[in-house]
């Protein structure tokens, strides 16, 4: 797609651009959807032998007796979330049941077999390339600002991205991942302001430790991108551009504190057009106030890259980041080293927000992180 400008926009226009942006790029993600929509038209069997009902009468009856044999105050408490589960700020009711579709953990994943991963707020920062170990299926769509220190190579500038990304859960245990479908509109001080569709990216990733009981999961996958995007936002490129990207990622909660990490080796396919990258993440989360602030998770984040060789695509001495793969030719033995503070708040089983601002802790001048914040809202099945 051609470089287009930017400057005379207004601001009604920049909003209708987004919304159709927006638009295609959920397009895009049609086969999620249409799957997703398929779980929608699903309904539980019947159930002619009463014995639902039978199970709902008698637990009525048993919680009416406990009722009379208990104080007001306990009472109360039965009515508030307990600590021991997932809270949230609109409605503890899920939008979609645990109706089996067509073979045990297909789209519904970990929570066909388990419940303890829904007390986690997702990573926000690093969206690309930090992967949770989850198994679940949902949409997830990203706004990213992110803008270059007018004292690096890249003299300045910003980059706006908005992405879709889709997971869908095969198993309860195995997840195909659409990570990199992104629109982004790039402006630095060496180069022309532009905008076009970035690669695309897409996996599967399978969780081979989940232990309910020490609320640990252990997730290994595999990432492959097309190296299909503009040349004009500074993708795209030959086959040798293309990249393989394995990776590990683990969670461990401890009541309403939770760990996720992940480390993840990006392996361009000619050393010549790509860098070999290492990037590793780790995220904490905690829920402060259940009671008060239900589903509100304040987050913490560290992300790390660093640069393995250097390639022959670009005479610099900064690299793409999570953006992009420069193929640079002066960042061997480089890193780059940023936090993201911010939340996650969970609205409902299926909805949740976040919001984060991302900080340099090595110097911008050395690379192209200077500040950035990232929005994102995940529906999930």
């Amino acid at each position: 797609m051609g470089a287009a400008r930017l400057g005379n926009t207004t601001p009604r226009t920049w909003v209708v651009r987004y919304l159709v942006i927006g638009k295609v790029i959920l397009m895009k993600t049609w086969c999620t959807a249409a799957i997703i929509l398929l779980a929608l038209g699903a309904s539980a069997p019947a159930d002619p032998s009463g014995l639902t009902g039978a199970f709902n009468a008698a637990a009525y009856t048993s919680f009416s007796l406990q009722q009379a044999e208990t104080s007001t105050t306990e009472t109360t408490e039965l009515k508030t979330f307990s600590l021991d589960g997932p809270s949230y700020l609109l409605s503890s009711e899920p939008l979609f049941g645990d109706t089996e579709i067509l073979w045990p953990g297909f789209l519904t994943g970990m929570r066909s077999k388990h419940s303890f991963h829904k007390k986690f707020a997702q990573p926000l920062g690093n969206p690309l390339y930090f992967e949770s170990p989850f198994i679940e299926t949902n949409v997830r769509l990203l706004y990213l600002w992110h803008d270059f220190s007018t004292a690096s190579q890249l003299a300045g500038g910003e980059a706006n991205i908005v992405a879709a990304q889709a997971r869908i859960a095969l198993t309860d245990r195995l997840a195909f991942i659409a990570t990199k479908n992104n629109y982004s509109w790039l402006k630095t001080g060496i180069t022309p302001e532009a905008d076009g569709w970035n690669d695309l990216a897409a996996g599967l990733k399978y969780a081979f430790l989940v232990d309910e009981a020490n609320e640990l999961v252990l997730t290994g996958g595999l990432r492959w991108e097309w190296h299909n995007g503009s040349r004009d936002v500074l993708m795209g490129g030959d086959s040798g551009d293309n990249e393989l990207s394995p990776f590990i990622s683990f969670a461990k909660g401890w009541d309403r504190f939770h760990l996720i990490g992940d480390l993840a080796y990006r392996i361009p396919m000619d050393r010549h057009d790509g860098n070999h990258i290492l990037h590793w993440d780790v995220h904490f989360d905690y829920e402060i106030a259940p009671d008060a602030l239900p589903g509100f998770f304040p987050l913490l984040e560290i992300h790390g890259l660093h640069y393995l060789s250097d390639a022959d695509q670009l005479p610099l001495g900064v690299g793409g980041l999570d953006y992009s793969n420069f193929g640079s030719s002066d960042v061997a033995g480089t890193s780059v080293l940023w936090g993201d503070l911010g939340f996650r708040w969970k609205l409902t089983p299926n909805l949740s927000f976040g919001a984060a601002y991302g900080f340099p802790i090595t110097n911008p001048a050395d690379d192209a992180f200077n500040q950035r914040v990232t929005v994102d809202f995940i529906i999930s099945f």
